[in-house]
């Protein structure tokens, strides 16, 4: 090894004073990323910590940076944010434009599952779920068509949503009671 990558006896204990930092700051740097980063980049993460904090002991001037934690912590995140950068970075060749990966996608109708999840609903509810899910009428529409209250279509419609969404594996979720319009009320209390 050349004299060059020796560090003084004194660097080389700052250096084992911070390493417990490399470690703690891997796992802050991972805990933001995907869980499948997390697994893969800890242990090349932590080796990246030590060569950037065994680099950064090596321009560590104390006269200058009375704080030697901080500026090891940020040369540890430097690097290993260097080394995401390279590790997820794509290579050039293999970048398309947006209208290339447009052509390449597979043409689909996206209202297949949905035709076929209104295939199993019993016959008098079929007519009503296409116009609604597939056709995009209104509660209105589908009373005037339907022939039937307004009331029993919004009731009718709520219960297929509910039992296309089953079949479909898909969650409704709720309406936020808290969200709902309520009418603007003056001082004196009435409605505006």
């Amino acid at each position: 090894m050349t004299k060059r990558y020796r560090l003084s006896k004194a660097r080389q204990t700052l250096v084992l004073n911070h390493c417990e930092l490399v470690r703690v700051l891997a796992r802050y740097f991972l805990q933001h990323r995907p869980h499948w980063q997390r697994s893969l980049y800890v242990c090349d993460l932590e080796g990246e910590g030590y060569l950037a904090l065994t680099k950064a002991a090596r321009t560590y001037d104390k006269r200058r940076l009375p704080y030697p934690k901080a500026y090891f912590a940020r040369a540890i995140l430097n690097g290993m944010l260097k080394y995401i950068r390279r590790a997820t970075r794509s290579p050039a060749e293999v970048k398309i434009s947006l209208v290339q990966a447009a052509e390449m996608l597979p043409d689909c109708d996206e209202l297949d599952h949905l035709r076929l999840a209104i295939e199993d609903l019993p016959l008098e509810d079929r007519q009503l779920a296409e116009d609604r899910f597939v056709g995009g009428a209104t509660l209105r529409t589908l009373a005037r068509t339907h022939q039937i209250p307004l009331r029993v279509a919004s009731l009718r419609a709520s219960r297929l949503a509910k039992q296309i969404s089953a079949a479909l594996d898909i969650r409704l979720s709720p309406h936020d009671k808290a969200t709902r319009h309520r009418p603007c009320r003056t001082k004196g209390g009435s409605s505006s």
